[in-house]
């Protein structure tokens, strides 16, 4: 019962994906194994599940979007370039989730966008790359987020303690009710 946490994961990943925002390239999710040189970069990461009934994949699952982006600013660039581009990166997650204006959407139409994107997996094209996507995906086809809210606290950075790093990490955090019911809770 504990994959749907990286269902969520993979539905989050696909949402970014269908909006434009990511590719399978620069998007990953937590046990994804491959080498992420791409800067800038997502990760979608579900850091704990706590399951509510026992009896079907039902639960709450915190999760966080990791936002990876280089630190130094290039030659030939005014100081401070790499920390706006990287707030406009962070910011294009919070449109795509949030909307664009002030009220932004609702946090209930987000989860349904959430529940479609990860059903988009499970979906063919009818070509044979889009069979075999659809059928390594075919436990998303019942997929459901229920809910979603912002975490608190909802923006944390990552290992920013040696200042010779080359990479920062921000975060946003979020908490999802996620299940493969047929009936909403």
């Amino acid at each position: 019962m504990a994959r749907i946490a990286s269902k969520l994961e993979r539905a989050v990943r696909a949402l970014l994906i269908v909006h434009g925002k990511a590719t399978f390239d620069d998007c990953f999710i937590s046990n994804d194994s491959r080498t992420r040189n791409i800067l800038p970069n997502r990760t979608v990461l579900a850091h704990a599940q706590v399951q509510t009934r026992s009896y079907r994949e039902e639960g709450e699952v915190h999760f966080g979007i990791q936002h990876h982006f280089p630190i130094v600013d290039q030659p030939g660039t005014a100081p401070g370039t790499q920390s706006v581009a990287m707030d406009a990166y962070v910011n294009d997650t919070e449109a795509t989730l949030f909307g664009l204006d002030p009220v932004g959407k609702s946090l209930d139409a987000l989860a349904d966008e959430i529940t479609a994107a990860g059903r988009w997996l499970a979906q063919t094209d009818n070509t044979p790359a889009g069979d075999l996507f659809a059928t390594q995906n075919a436990d998303m086809v019942n997929f459901r987020c229920d809910w979603v809210k912002a975490s608190n606290p909802y923006l944390t950075r990552g290992n920013v303690e040696n200042e010779k790093t080359a990479i920062w990490a921000e975060i946003l955090n979020f908490s999802a009710g996620v299940s493969t019911a047929t009936d909403p809770n």
